[in-house]
């Protein structure tokens, strides 16, 4: 047997690189590495028959040898196909480090890093950065995930927490660049969840690192660990030095996220914001004002996209509201240009990328490294008027490589990742236009120092599905960022409501209640589509019809109603961290939370009253309450 340690825990396994385990020393708590979630991936041969992701099959990694190096490192070696994968592992002060070294590999894809972990003699819960946190306690049929950064359904922040009864333990993925997090049940019944390294321009070909915590069982613990890890690291930016930045930050908190649609309605858009200013909302964020993107000849269910005239979004200004565009230059249409068909990304095999379609039309994606430069000529241009900018899915689904070896800041060569997401932290630095708030479609923790609001969340739906949403990311980020939901799941709109592909939870809008509890147990701004023209896929081919929304509607002036109180709520504690969450109830659906100020949430997502809560009064289904 080897060993080595520190202060805090001591990692082990034998000598044949088997049976790797780490014991909290203060805690007991022995977290084995499963063997089975060892796996990597070559790259599929023409004509080789893919796993069911339509991916090529994991195979399982096989120790072969372990050595220690004094009493602090630890590497141990597995055989991957016709070649060696290995693992170091250094005793850091407070964190263990593993490192998966890059010298000598060719044909590995893909390098589960580490592995997934489970408590010896105890039974697992996972803590997931998917959607706003979710708690996973095994349950649900089999199934096994691979999935992308932030995007819908993707990872928020590179981490896993496992806990047990005794203690919990955080891994971190510190290289994040080409990276997918594995999350799989098996038909044994066991699961796990871990990150995958994955190639970069087509091998591995640097060294990826992964940092092991030992913490308290509570997500608590695991969310404060890793905010501090941040912190230290100096990748945290709170409000405090945001809005000495940008002061006009400030106008964010007491704020209704006001999504009017995609498509240019029959409307007066500032008489209809008068409306809301005089419901109570003071403050407001009205998107999209206009659409920014290539070439807005387009329809959407037949209607072109919203264009509102300087002079109306003068007079919405006047009533203390802020505007922002729809910038979607992520793709672009093919237009026929030499300017579009310049600046579209490229595939390894020189092709360019389909993406996004409504009915005939196609998009392709584009290349970040001109996306910088059209925002600021935007923004000096056609949207000076503009208040904050509002990006499509630049956080959630833009980082990628780029084949083309015609572009100037990449020329003759392919762009990496790494190289990719310092152009998407430009782009989203021009969006900010010096004073700006600064949002995109998914909350990804790779640029919250660039960007200020990140959306999509699940609906706290605990009674049906085996993830129960939590509030990790405001654990982490409440003082930095804010977690926002989808423009397409307001409160008001049941539209584009779905499960995961595995029945694990929901997202959608459409239901006031539970969203505005679930926003004011993480102190966040309420979302309603109060009037304006949208559009939705019919369920047939790429065809698409349009739908509307009037400020009379009943379910708008219901969701107004709901949307008030969270709004004032968001206003006084918005720029405060979380300090606390429990859950109540041992169904997930009563929980709690608290911020630095003293005030305190108790949300109930059921759909009965609940008097059943030990030194608490009775909760109302589906509601809310704060004390201070």
């Amino acid at each position: 047997m080897l060993s080595v340690r520190n202060a805090a825990a001591m990692l082990h396994c034998e000598e044949d690189g088997s049976l790797l385990a780490l014991t909290d020393l203060a805690r007991g708590t022995r977290w084995e590495l499963d063997g089975d979630s060892l796996v990597y991936e070559t790259a599929a041969p023409a004509g080789a028959a893919a796993g069911a992701s339509g991916q090529p099959p994991l195979q399982r990694l096989t120790p072969v040898g372990a050595s220690a190096s004094g009493e602090s490192s630890l590497t141990v070696a597995y055989r991957a196909g016709e070649e060696d994968v290995r693992l170091r592992f250094d005793m850091r002060e407070r964190f263990v480090e593993v490192r998966l070294l890059a010298e000598g590999l060719k044909a590995a894809a893909a390098v589960s890093l580490p592995g997934s972990f489970a408590p010896a003699g105890e039974s697992l819960e996972i803590v997931l950065p998917i959607m706003q946190g979710m708690l996973w306690k095994g349950k649900g049929e089999p199934f096994d995930w691979r999935l992308g950064e932030s995007r819908h359904g993707g990872y928020s922040m590179p981490i896993v927490g496992y806990m047990s009864s005794t203690g919990g333990l955080l891994v971190t993925a510190e290289t994040q660049d080409d990276l997918e997090l594995r999350v799989v049940k098996r038909g044994n019944g066991k699961f796990g969840a871990a990150y995958m390294q994955t190639a970069s321009l087509g091998t591995i070909r640097y060294d990826r690192v992964a940092r092991l915590y030992v913490t308290a069982p509570d997500i608590v613990a695991i969310a404060k660990t890793y905010r501090s890890k941040i912190v230290e690291q100096g990748r945290f930016k709170g409000w405090e030095e945001k809005i000495a930045e940008r002061p006009g930050l400030e106008r964010l908190f007491g704020s209704l996220m006001c999504f009017i649609g995609y498509c240019q309605d029959d409307l007066d858009y500032a008489k209809e914001c008068e409306k809301l200013r005089r419901f109570g909302f003071d403050r407001a964020l009205i998107y999209p004002a206009r659409f920014n993107t290539y070439n807005n000849d387009i329809r959407m269910g037949g209607l072109p996209p919203i264009h509102l005239s300087r002079e109306t979004v003068a007079q919405i200004k006047r009533l203390g509201y802020d505007l922002a565009p729809w910038s979607w230059i992520n793709e672009a249409l093919d237009d026929k240009s030499a300017y579009v068909n310049r600046i579209y990304r490229k595939d390894a095999a020189g092709s360019r990328i389909p993406h996004w379609g409504i009915d005939d039309q196609r998009w392709y994606w584009c290349c970040t490294t001109f996306m910088e430069q059209f925002q600021r000529n935007a923004n000096a241009g056609e949207f000076a008027d503009m208040t904050w900018d509002h990006f499509d899915v630049i956080a959630c689904a833009a980082n990628n490589e780029c084949h083309a070896t015609d572009h100037p800041a990449h020329p003759g060569r392919p762009l990496s990742r790494t190289e990719d997401r310092e152009w998407i932290k430009k782009l989203l630095v021009a969006g900010q236009n010096g004073s700006r708030a600064v949002s995109s479609e998914g909350f990804n923790d790779a640029y919250a120092a660039e960007y200020d609001l990140g959306s999509v969340k699940a609906l706290p739906m605990f009674n049906r599905w085996p993830f129960w949403p939590v509030p990790l990311t405001s654990l982490v980020y409440h003082d930095s960022m804010i977690h926002s939901w989808w423009e397409m799941h307001s409160y008001n709109n049941p539209y584009f409501g779905r499960l995961n592909g595995s029945n694990m939870y929901e997202y959608g809008g459409g239901r006031p209640r539970i969203q505005a509890s679930m926003d004011a147990l993480m102190g966040t701004p309420p979302d309603v589509f109060p009037f304006g023209a949208q559009y939705m896929w019919t369920g047939k081919g790429s065809e698409t019809f349009a739908y509307r929304y009037r400020f009379e509607d009943p379910e708008v002036q219901f969701a107004l109603r709901e949307a008030l109180p969270v709004a004032q709520l968001h206003r006084r504690i918005g720029k405060q961290e979380m300090v606390h969450f429990k859950m109540l109830s041992e169904d997930g659906n009563v929980q709690e939370t608290a911020f630095a100020d003293g005030t305190r949430i108790i949300a109930n997502f059921s759909g009965s009253l609940r008097g059943d809560i030990p030194g608490q009064d009775p909760v109302h289904a589906e509601s809310w309450r704060s004390t201070l």
